[in-house]
């Protein structure tokens, strides 16, 4: 569907940093024709083709991957125009009577939710928003009026565009659950596992990480013990640009980071290592273990666990009773993630009366459960195959060779 509308679009918006919504934007661009203006805030712009470099680095080195590449997301990002909240923007062309503002969305960092006006008409287009205040992030505009009331400019658009994902969930309050996430983390290092948290590259993966790193030093046997660890490709890049963002935080990030005579979201108690060499080093030890060996915490893309360091270090881990795999969400449909939260539930809330909060309750054990895990990797070819492939590659050439002298004397 998309291939046959891409050609007639005259705008896209941006509202997430994430594979979700904009995973499919630099095929759009560069193999469907979608060359109309694409819209999105400085911060979604940024951790946007972060996130979509790491997804694309990431899937080449699993398989054959040629649906988009490295130069398609660079091709695709330099036709989004950036903009601030509340800035409002006409669009070019036949559509300037048409006006699009972003609005804060408070669920990632430069997260948005849309008003598009055309005359007296508004249009509230509002997906995964979070009305909440987190640790990093301000709550969405929704909830910018007075002590916590509606902002009556965006309450009575024309027509309300949103999702439902989680009208069924009654979920605990925010201080339950972030208790309940922090406090089987530190079970776990206690009994002395590795604690494995399958993450975004760029979007959600700030919010786990700040949380963490505020907690972190709060006991100083942890510290000599495990390691802290955010692991990526990118890990150094998206720390770096999370501190060239930060007036896109709540305030108190800044304020707090200011008392403390260092650089804003600086994340100084968790090591960004790059790649499972780096984690391993890491893990064997250094100054403050004394030169023992030591576990570790890590935050590990991807989210859905089908592929990069979250599924590597599954497979390394998983036989370990004393390891933990931590879900700070539900991971996409029909992946390992989403199996794995299936299983947790099927295992946790039962007899949950209509309507009432979900159980929190601590990590359970899947013993003798049959996980199926789809593993691929890229290999250099050896023996007959590399033979094989070294043929078809000199028959190949051979008939490109004959065809153009063909067309020459032609």
């Amino acid at each position: 569907r998309l291939q046959r509308i891409a050609r007639q679009v005259d705008a896209v918006l941006l509202s997430h940093p994430d594979m979700a919504h904009m995973g499919a934007y630099p095929l759009a661009h560069s193999a469907y024709g979608l060359t109309c203006p694409a819209y999105a805030t400085l911060a979604t712009h940024m951790m946007g083709g972060l996130c979509l470099h790491d997804t694309v680095k990431t899937l080449a080195a699993r398989e054959e991957f040629s649906l988009f590449g490295a130069k398609d997301v660079d091709a695709a990002f330099e036709n989004v125009v950036p903009l601030q909240y509340s800035q409002p923007k006409a669009l070019p062309g036949r559509h300037a009577h048409i006006t699009i503002t972003a609005h804060a969305a408070g669920h990632t960092i430069g997260g948005t939710i849309w008003t598009i006006e055309n005359g007296a008409e508004t249009v509230l287009y509002a997906l995964d928003y979070n009305h909440t205040k987190e640790e990093h992030l301000r709550r969405c505009s929704l909830m910018d009026g007075s002590e916590g009331m509606l902002n009556r400019r965006l309450i009575k658009p024309t027509l309300l565009i949103t999702d439902a994902l989680n009208a069924s969930l009654t979920l605990p309050t925010r201080k339950k659950r972030l208790d309940c996430f922090l406090d089987s983390i530190g079970a776990v290092v206690k009994r002395g596992g590795n604690v494995l948290i399958p993450v975004d590259s760029a979007a959600r993966v700030l919010e786990i990480a700040y949380v963490l790193n505020e907690w972190w030093p709060r006991e100083r046997s942890r510290r000599d013990t495990h390691a802290l660890c955010l692991l990526g490709t990118s890990a150094r890049k998206l720390r770096n640009f999370a501190q060239s963002l930060v007036g896109w935080m709540a305030a108190s990030v800044e304020g707090q980071m200011s008392d403390r005579d260092t650089r804003p979201f600086d994340l100084r108690h968790v090591a960004i290592v790059q790649s499972l060499d780096e984690l391993d080093r890491k893990m064997r030890g250094d100054t403050r273990s004394r030169g023992r060996p030591r576990r570790a915490v890590v935050l590990a893309p991807l989210d859905s666990m089908d592929m990069g360091f979250s599924q590597e270090l599954f497979l390394r881990w998983v036989s370990d009773k004393k390891n933990a795999i931590i879900l700070p969400q539900r991971g996409p449909p029909g992946s390992l993630a989403r199996s794995l939260y299936s299983r947790w539930r099927d295992r946790t809330q039962q007899g949950l009366a209509p309507g009432a909060p979900m159980k929190l309750d601590r990590p359970v054990r899947l013993s003798r459960a049959r996980v199926a895990v789809t593993i691929k990797r890229r290999v250099p070819l050896a023996g007959a195959e590399l033979d094989a492939w070294v043929a078809e590659e000199r028959r190949r050439k051979e008939q490109e060779a004959a065809r153009d002298a063909l067309l020459k004397r032609k």
